[in-house]
């Protein structure tokens, strides 16, 4: 099997936080059911697990030298399925907070926060398989923007399944998050655009040309 799809801890560490989305899904689903509110604690512990391993997949790549392409692929696919699927179900459904019986009052996702951050992995996918399509070959290496949208998304929605446990003072962090989620994905949704398009203006054979994606 060639190095580049081999199936070494790398991999299989990324496989792993693919298969974890599954049940992360199914405690935001049902976190806000009366007397299920532990569930909103599984889902922190079940994202903290996924945190880890997206550092520890990387870590381990580079220092068995086990980089490949099926590791490029797998590790922001993770990411996406698990931002596009918890900004969808926190815009829905929200995250209840009964800390306070006689006022309950629950969170929710605004909805442009949600569509920024599904249409700039739009951008990034439908750009992906136009620039395959058209050009026949593509390298996928993280963009620095990209990883700092991503990483301050998952901060949100951590912020999020917080909430209702922290203190007044800090009750506006998921406010500033949305926000600064916001500004990322349109700015790294632009600046795959512009690289996308410096791709498909370099000649042919250019071995220099390639597309950055996250």
């Amino acid at each position: 099997m060639s190095s580049q799809f081999r199936l070494g801890w790398p991999n299989r560490i990324s496989i792993g936080r693919v298969l974890f989305v599954a049940p992360f899904v199914i405690c935001l689903l049902n976190l806000n059911q009366p007397g299920q509110s532990w569930l909103r604690w599984l889902a922190i512990g079940l994202f903290a697990v996924m945190a880890a391993s997206d550092g520890l997949d990387g870590w381990l790549a580079r220092r068995l030298r086990q980089e490949s392409l099926l590791g490029a692929f797998l590790d922001p696919l993770a990411d996406k399925l698990l931002v596009t699927a918890t900004v969808i179900i926190l815009a829905i459904r929200g995250v209840l907070d009964e800390s306070d019986p006689e006022n309950l009052r629950t969170l929710y996702l605004p909805n442009w926060v949600a569509v920024t951050a599904i249409g700039k992995d739009l951008v990034v996918c439908i750009g992906f398989g136009v620039l395959r399509l058209t050009t026949g070959r593509l390298h996928i290496r993280p963009r620095h923007l990209g990883k700092w949208c991503t990483t301050v998304q998952l901060l949100m929605v951590l912020s999020m399944l917080l909430w209702p446990s922290l203190p007044e003072p800090m009750r506006g962090l998921p406010e500033i998050l949305w926000i600064t989620a916001t500004i990322l994905a349109v700015a790294a949704a632009l600046d795959y655009v512009r690289i996308g398009s410096r791709f498909l203006s370099a000649p042919a054979g250019n071995d220099d040309r390639e597309q950055e994606i996250r």
